[in-house]
């Protein structure tokens, strides 16, 4: 089943933006655990360094002597503050003004204290104290259930001497590089190290509870998110679908013929810069159609003419109205020369306006080509009550790169219309320039003239402007337009404009050789 744009846009929203919560929200998941893991492990470096100091103290107190820690003893003052209070003075070694208080007498010895030729070490319960008849009573430490010894805690930590003897606590690794270690320092020396393993993963149930929170909310997040993407990516979709839509119906149209439809888009992007092209386009088509139409009636309406003459002339010839003589030779001979002209003049026009044209560009000067056609036709022009001259001062050679036949019919064609369209008396100048890098070549005829428009339209096939200048009796004004066509074909131009003198002025521009261009 094929997708519709809008379809295809929203789900390439949504697929990134799912992609991107995932990446997201997967990333910040594992950064949460990581970091809480790290915080967690960071409370307890500090933890294990408060604890040391209190180790050390208990160190001094028992005569620098580590009999009085046990599992219990370690797991007491590892435990929260709030779950030790309640034992933290039975399973601590008394300090000396405890002592004090509990008895009238002297103060007990300290654990592991030598007196009397005998050592007074832990008790029964794991902790140090007075053995049992001694002064103060017995004080054993009561015995820690395994669920509250310091197995039960996370991460396991444990006790070790200065010669690297574990005394109390969980067995650990202790060549893992993650291991936490504190010293024990007791008199500025160390006396014993607390060794931790950091946890790796979130198991208390407290933490377990806040990971779930944060991943709940993490997924609610991401629930609002694709639900906010999905409104955004349709709203954007049928955005840019519209103007797609409308460009389809307006192709739709151009396909059809109809090429005054306009969608007239006010966008400023790409989407907009389409749909003027495509206006543009319609009114390329419309322009050529019109252009095909106007064709078409010219073209019909020229060979209409000699036809018709042909047509008559020999209908008279055969009713015998007139008789066939050299007169009426010649007047059926100038009507198929004047076919001739209009079917080779068509011809050379399809040619140029298909790219048919072979051309040679050769190295050559054009005012030897222009000065040479002058001359061939100058007693043509003489005859016909006109003047004709070329100015070229300074002399300027004109070396381009062209094809001499080419450039030689497009003249000819110029100076042909100028002698058909000017009045006698009158005259025909032809100046030679150069510009920058383009060879200027420029015929000014006299009266009569055109206006700018028309000279804007007299490149265009069989126009002829319905005036004084419409008299000409051969071809079917395709020259000029054959004169375009060769003009582009040298990386040129030609352009109309009304001349000073009172007629029209014809421009060719060509690029110069390089080794010529000033």
């Amino acid at each position: 089943m094929s997708l519709s744009i809008v379809q295809k846009l929203v789900a390439a929203f949504i697929g990134l933006t799912l992609i991107v919560l995932v990446a997201t929200l997967g990333l910040a998941r594992w950064s949460f655990q990581q970091g809480f893991l790290d915080y967690v492990n960071a409370l307890e470096q500090t933890r294990l360094e408060r604890i040391q100091t209190r180790l050390a103290s208990d160190y001094l107190d028992s005569d620098g002597r580590w009999d009085f820690v046990t599992d219990a003893y370690l797991g007491n003052i590892l435990r929260p503050r709030a779950q030790s209070s309640a034992t933290n003075s039975q399973l601590s070694p008394p300090g000396p003004r405890a002592r004090q208080a509990q008895t009238d007498g002297p103060p007990p010895p300290r654990p592991g204290n030598r007196r009397q030729g005998r050592a007074v070490g832990p008790g029964p319960g794991g902790l140090g104290g007075p053995p049992p008849g001694e002064v103060g009573g017995p004080r054993r430490a009561p015995i820690v259930p395994p669920s509250e010894s310091v197995s039960s805690f996370v991460p396991p930590t444990a006790l070790f001497d200065a010669n690297d003897e574990q005394i109390a606590g969980i067995a650990i690794d202790s060549t893992s590089p993650s291991i936490i270690r504190v010293p024990v320092v007791a008199n500025g020396l160390k006396v014993g190290e607390l060794r931790s393993d950091p946890r790796r993963q979130i198991d208390a149930p407290l933490e377990t509870r806040f990971s779930k929170r944060q991943l709940t909310t993490s997924w609610i997040i991401g629930l609002i998110s694709l639900g906010l993407a999905l409104v955004v990516s349709l709203v954007l979709a049928r955005g840019l679908s519209a103007p797609v839509k409308r460009m389809i119906s307006g192709v739709g149209k151009l396909s059809t013929g109809d090429y005054g439809n306009r969608m007239q888009e006010q966008r400023k992007d790409e989407l907009g810069q389409l749909t003027r092209d495509i206006d543009h386009l319609a009114s390329t088509l419309e322009e050529a159609q019109s252009a095909r139409n106007r064709l078409l009636a010219d073209v019909s309406h020229e060979l209409r003419t000699p036809l018709t003459v042909l047509t008559g002339e020999i209908e008279a010839l055969k009713d015998g109205l007139r008789s066939f003589d050299a007169t009426q030779l010649e007047s059926l001979d100038q009507e198929v020369q004047r076919l001739r002209y209009l079917v080779n003049d068509l011809y050379e026009l399809s040619l140029s306006d298909a790219g048919g044209l072979r051309y040679e560009l050769r190295p050559m000067k054009l005012a030897g080509l222009i000065e040479s056609l002058v001359s061939g036709v100058e007693a043509r022009v003489t005859d016909s009550g006109l003047t004709i001259s070329v100015s070229n001062k300074p002399r300027v050679d004109l070396p381009v790169l062209g094809d001499t036949r080419r450039l030689e019919q497009l003249f000819t064609n110029v100076l042909e219309n100028s002698i058909a369209y000017t009045d006698a008396p009158g005259s025909i100048d032809i100046h030679l320039s150069a510009s920058g890098t383009q060879a200027v070549v420029r015929f000014d005829d006299s009266a009569p003239g055109a206006s700018r428009a028309e000279c804007e339209k007299l490149f265009e096939p069989l126009y002829r402007k319905d005036s004084s200048r419409a008299r000409r009796s051969g071809g079917a004004g395709l020259g000029l337009a054959i004169c375009r066509n060769i003009a582009i074909a040298h990386s040129g131009t030609i352009t109309a404009v009304p001349s000073p003198r009172g007629g029209v002025s014809v421009v060719l521009e060509i690029p110069l050789s390089k080794e010529e261009r000033l």
